[in-house]
């Protein structure tokens, strides 16, 4: 079979990366955007490892589970991959890769996912932050996302469905700001984000601004009402602040965590309420709790409220400075934080010096926490609660956890990522006596 054959395909379900899975001839065929219980003709367009990959090109018959996508552009912009399927439809499928990933380690085979939570009640709307690429072709900017499977640039119109009004706004504005750099040709991104109240921005060039770029830069946030703008040059160590008025903040009643441009927040606000008040609930009370990679302190704080002594831990030293005077909120001497590379052996021997926890919270980026959760088998607390947003790395600490006599004793899935193929999910590990 070569590239750019055309073979007839039945989707049988959508499997992580949001690709449509069927078989031709005994070979496993993926095809983006389809659904469900479609009946396509499919064009080979790779092959790898003796699987397919394609691309529709005539619908026969299409899945019941297909609605309309209400986005002119879909499946030539990359950051949606499901808005052709129903809200329910999307949260039974993400469930589904949870499940399927789990069910690669044998002592992982009888988890069985929680049905996933949506993360409030509209799909749209939710994105409070954002990237924006920047490209010029020719002289033409184009202000966008990355086309599916590609680092061409889908330019786009004065809104996106996903993103925060606020968001939106800033699109037509920023057309002109960029145009009118001299630094145009060398500002790869542009990343805005919302809190409560008032707009964070952070340009990325490649050189240093000038004097002028920097006045028509403080010019567009006093009249975009951005109330912190910084410019970054190479790594976040050279951030630089433009305009400082204001703080940026989001509610996790009774406080207000407050945050840089530049820090990891959740993109989706109602689903971070969701998602804290879940593992209050199940993280219980006790003396001491540890919370690891715990960024601008969005866990630490509320654990404040459950447990007599907080730990507090971070590699990124400017988000553990905003985590220790976000925790001034918190009455009493109760919240500690400490330092430490979590991915290096070095960072993690840190904890042998601290109180054993009866929990331990860990919130790792993708690439999980795997050095971790082995030094935790020789020094194991109580209750172990993983917040995960890939279920492969999850899958493959939570192994090592179970092996190491720990039980699964539930896996949430929540959709914090409307119509796209990510997820997050909260795990409660319980050690065995």
């Amino acid at each position: 079979m070569t590239s750019q054959e055309r073979i007839p395909l039945q989707i049988e379900k959508i499997v992580p990366r949001g690709l449509g899975l069927g078989f031709h001839e005994g070979r496993a065929v993926f095809v983006p955007f389809t659904a469900p219980g479609d009946r396509i003709v499919a064009e080979v367009t790779k092959r790898q490892s003796g699987s397919l990959f394609a691309r529709c090109v005539e619908m026969v018959q299409p899945g019941a589970q297909r609605v309309e996508p209400a986005c002119p552009l879909f499946t030539r912009c990359g950051g949606c991959q499901l808005r052709h399927l129903s809200g329910w439809s999307q949260r039974q499928i993400k469930g589904d890769f949870v499940r399927e990933t789990l069910s690669r380690f044998p002592n992982l085979r009888d988890v069985e996912p929680l049905p996933t939570w949506a993360a409030a009640a509209t799909e749209d709307g939710y994105r409070c932050r954002v990237g924006f690429k920047v490209r010029w072709v020719g002289s033409r900017l184009l202000l966008g996302f990355f086309q599916t499977a590609s680092h061409h640039l889908v330019d786009l119109p004065d809104d996106c469905p996903v993103l925060e009004r606020r968001l939106n706004r800033l699109i037509a504005p920023l057309r002109p700001l960029i145009g009118g750099l001299s630094l145009r040709q060398q500002l790869p991104q542009v990343d805005a984000v919302v809190g409560e109240e008032g707009v964070g921005m952070m340009f990325h060039f490649l050189a240093a601004p000038t004097e002028a770029d920097r006045e028509q830069l403080q010019r567009f946030a006093g009249e975009q009402g951005v109330v912190q703008l910084w410019v970054q040059q190479g790594r976040k160590s050279g951030m630089r602040p433009v305009v400082q008025r204001g703080a940026l903040y989001y509610a996790l009643e009774p406080y207000k965590v407050a945050f840089h441009p530049g820090d990891f927040t959740q993109a989706h606000q109602a689903g971070n309420l969701l998602l804290v008040q879940e593992a209050m609930r199940l993280g219980g009370s006790g003396a001491v709790a540890w919370d690891l990679f715990c960024g601008v302190g969005n866990f630490t704080l509320p654990l404040a409220r459950q447990f007599a002594q907080v730990l507090g831990v971070e590699g990124y030293a400017p988000a553990l400075q905003r985590a220790a005077v976000n925790a001034k909120q918190c009455q009493g001497g109760r919240i500690f934080f400490q330092a430490a590379d979590l991915f290096q052996e070095q960072g993690i021997a840190l904890l042998a010096r601290q109180p054993m926890a009866d929990l331990v919270l860990l919130d790792p980026p993708r690439e999980g926490a795997l050095l971790l959760v082995k030094w935790l088998l020789g020094r194991p607390p109580a209750r172990v609660l993983y917040i995960s947003c890939n279920p492969a790395t999850f899958a493959r600490d939570a192994a090592i956890l179970v092996q190491g006599g720990f039980c699964l004793e539930s896996v949430q899935p929540l959709d914090l990522f409307p119509h796209t193929a990510h997820l997050e999910l909260i795990a409660l590990f319980v050690r065995r006596r």
